[in-house]
């Protein structure tokens, strides 16, 4: 598989990331869960030991930065917050995220 192809293929993950907050977003604690698994199987089948520490760090990041930008600054804020002014599936999706965007970099890297 060539480079442009592998960026793509990754690229996909965040495209679905994107649709799933566009449908579920109403849902807080479903799309939550459904983060939650999708980092799980990705996790799952990779084999790679380190992503779950970075989709941890990911979750710490993401909720420093939205608390940050509701609670402390004020730049923005969500029409359905479940704690510190944020939903409780954004965290989880900047841990998805962190993931997809670490298998781009390789994918950039290495390809």
């Amino acid at each position: 598989m060539n480079k442009p192809q592998k960026v793509i293929i990754e690229t996909i993950q965040i495209l679905v990331g994107i649709l799933l907050s566009y449908f579920f977003w109403k849902n807080n604690f479903l799309l939550c869960g459904i983060y939650i698994a999708l980092a799980g199987i990705l996790i799952y089948l990779h084999k790679d030991k380190t992503e779950l520490a970075i989709f941890i760090y990911g979750i710490i990041i993401g909720t420093l930065v939205e608390t940050v930008g509701t609670k402390i600054s004020g730049y923005q804020s969500f029409a359905q917050p479940d704690f510190s002014g944020i939903p409780v599936w954004l965290p989880f999706a900047w841990g998805y995220g962190f993931i997809a965007m670490k298998r781009i970099g390789f994918a950039i890297k290495n390809a």
